[in-house]
């Protein structure tokens, strides 16, 4: 008896798992019969697709680091990088669940190579100037906003929130030179208040990013320009509602009602 329950748990451990990572029946489904001609239409497409689907923290997280891609719910980050891997995955002749986490891995990973915690890529602002490198997007921020004097320091200033690096001083090094790397950037962002003098240059299908009032944070929120109803709104992994949701107030009016938000940055999917 306890041996036909152990192979139960084994079979549905295995369902769940591919419940969530997804499979190459779902790839297929989610990349085929787009209708969009361009990259950043196609975001849009297939992020239509998650609408309703639920948001979930923490889902990278894991005692070894690892590949995790979560196609049954997302936070704000992991909707924008599976949006990317998606639009590109589709233009393959027959897709799959490998090609979707091949390209998962060069998007998340420095140098597309998965070594501990740190070869992850945790800032949006690194990740930016990483797509940018592998000529997935332009940052459009530079020439939209201005340039703005801020460390990025605040993963190695509050180890206390990261179970990784808590009491682990070697993976706490990592981190600290990572965001002395970071430094050798200029940061750019737009600030709310000249958000409408520029809102037009910003198209549906553009990556977003909520820069930070929190020292030492680069952004607080990530999601997909969308246009509506003549209104700059915005497709996300929506903490407050729980689910991916289009949102139903324009880019401004959130940025006005979120006190820790300071303004947006801009990537043109290329």
């Amino acid at each position: 008896m306890k041996k036909i329950l152990s192979v139960s748990i084994l079979l549905l451990s295995f369902f769940c798992l591919q419940a969530q990572e997804g499979s190459d029946e779902l790839i297929v489904s989610l990349t085929s019969d787009l209708k969009s001609t361009n990259r950043s239409d196609k975001m849009v497409e297939i992020g239509k697709k998650f609408l309703g689907k639920p948001y979930l923290a923490f889902t990278l997280e894991s005692p070894q680091e690892k590949l995790i891609c979560r196609l049954d719910g997302f936070d704000c980050y992991t909707y924008v990088e599976t949006l990317l891997a998606l639009t590109h995955v589709s233009e393959l002749e027959n897709p799959s669940l490998e090609d979707f986490r091949e390209f998962m891995t060069q998007l998340r990973y420095r140098d597309g190579y998965i070594d501990g915690y740190a070869s992850r890529i945790h800032y949006f602002f690194e990740w930016a100037k990483h797509a940018e490198e592998l000529e997935l997007v332009k940052d459009l921020t530079p020439e939209l906003g201005v340039l703005y004097d801020k460390p990025i320091n605040f993963m190695s200033t509050h180890r206390q929130y990261y179970k990784a690096f808590k009491t682990n001083n070697t993976i706490w090094n990592e981190i600290k030179q990572m965001e002395e790397d970071l430094s050798d950037y200029k940061f750019y962002e737009i600030p709310g208040s000249q958000l409408a003098s520029v809102s037009k240059k910003i198209n549906t299908g553009d990556i977003i990013a909520f820069t930070s009032k929190i020292n030492g944070l680069d952004v607080n929120h990530e999601g997909v320009a969308y246009w509506q109803d003549g209104e700059l709104r915005f497709m996300h992994a929506s903490s407050e509602f729980k689910k991916v949701v289009i949102a139903d107030e324009s880019i401004e009016s959130y940025i006005n009602r979120i006190s820790k938000h300071r303004g947006l940055m801009v990537l043109r999917v290329l």
